[in-house]
């Protein structure tokens, strides 16, 4: 059976990601997760996580981009994937970058399709 809360073909991914491995802190009203991000892109990250949020729910992420100072980034819940599912790959949630500045946006497009190999 297929996961409901997994990304439909409307809110696949548009831009390059490069798989990376990079702790993240999660902050939410009242609690804190970390986890560690498995792939990133201009849009948003992939976060492998135990911890669950709702879809929608607004988070601080914070984590380091291009080797820079730890940062915190607004971020909401896109999807979900449950630890454990039939496809044997890690628990965690795809998250959306909400305050990313337009010269960091850029920046961090420029890395990751610097990182990215032609297939």
């Amino acid at each position: 059976m297929a996961d409901s809360t997994a990304p439909s073909g409307a809110e696949r991914r548009v831009f390059s990601q490069l798989d990376m491995e990079v702790n993240v802190d999660l902050f939410s009203a009242d609690t804190f997760f970390t986890g560690f991000t498995e792939n990133i892109s201009e849009g948003g990250l992939f976060i492998a996580t135990s911890a669950s949020f709702p879809l929608g729910e607004r988070l601080r992420v914070r984590l380091s981009l291009m080797g820079g100072e730890p940062r915190e980034y607004l971020v909401v819940v896109r999807w979900v994937r449950p630890e454990g599912g039939a496809s044997g790959l890690p628990g965690g949630m795809g998250v959306k970058f909400l305050d990313l500045p337009d010269w960091e946006r850029t920046q961090l497009q420029n890395f990751v399709d610097s990182g990215v190999k032609d297939t």
